[in-house]
């Protein structure tokens, strides 16, 4: 089993950008992770940008800082941005250091793809 970092980009219609996250999101690819959210921001027609952490097992400050510098381009161009699906240890980053209502952060299903 792997946790190879890697995100892949789903748009899921009306303006909404699901960016699905797989492996540790640690200072090695913290900066990659906070460029590819603020990309999926500044996209012409996107309105809300949705960070799915189904398939992240852990969450280093590195990895905090990514997230809320994503939250911060989301903002900046007028975008809802949440943090979808935290679970284990992520879940508990998040919930200790308050960013669970800062995120919005739920547990959703992404729709089934044809």
């Amino acid at each position: 089993m792997t946790n190879a970092f890697a995100v892949s980009k789903h748009e899921e219609g009306a303006g909404t950008i699901r960016l699905s996250v797989r492996g540790e999101i640690d200072d090695e690819v913290s900066d990659v992770l906070a460029q590819i959210i603020a990309n999926a921001a500044a996209q012409p027609r996107v309105t809300t940008v949705i960070v799915d952490l189904e398939r992240v097992p852990f969450l280093a400050a590195a990895g905090i800082r990514a997230l809320l510098e994503g939250r911060a381009a989301a903002l900046q161009h007028g975008r809802a941005y949440q943090v979808v699906n935290a679970r284990g240890v992520v879940h508990g980053v998040l919930a200790t250091t308050g960013l669970l209502s800062l995120f919005q952060t739920v547990v959703r299903r992404a729709p089934a793809h044809r």
